[in-house]
């Protein structure tokens, strides 16, 4: 402790009870117990549901839950069937002209909608989502 002056005006520059560690574990205590009491969960991700512990994932593409993702996110922007009406952005490709680029592939498509680049957003999709969206996309190739 230092002390500091003398007689009815000392002052105490410091103290272990005012040190910096000491006020950090203070407020590391408080920042645990309101995480802990608010219910948000601090786990990067979330599990997928419908995936068991030690068991393989499919590999299959599910079409229609990926022309479902494709309906809800991506037609705003894309033509994202053969028969979808309305005005896109000139510079967006539909889905059959995305499926019909030489060396096009689900894996390719996965790739592509785990980091897309600008314009494109991210559109935080599942492992499963990627997946069964790139699928649909391909099943729309009518070149062979």
């Amino acid at each position: 402790m230092i002390i500091h002056g003398n007689g009815p005006s000392v002052r105490f520059l410091w103290s272990a009870r005012n040190s910096l560690p000491s006020r950090l574990g203070g407020l590391l205590t408080v920042a645990i117990i309101v995480l802990a009491t608010s219910g948000i969960s601090v786990n990067a991700q979330e599990p997928e549901l419908g995936v068991e512990p030690n068991t393989p994932e499919s590999t299959v593409p599910d079409l229609a839950d990926g022309k479902a993702i494709a309906e809800k996110l991506c037609v705003g922007c894309h033509l994202i069937d053969k028969t979808s009406g309305g005005a896109t952005p000139a510079d967006v490709p539909s889905f059959p002209s995305i499926a019909n680029r030489p060396n096009q592939s689900v894996e390719v498509l996965m790739n592509w909608l785990v980091a897309p680049h600008a314009p494109m957003p991210d559109p935080h999709l599942t492992r499963k989502e990627i997946r069964d969206l790139a699928g649909y996309v391909v099943s729309l190739r009518t070149v062979p």
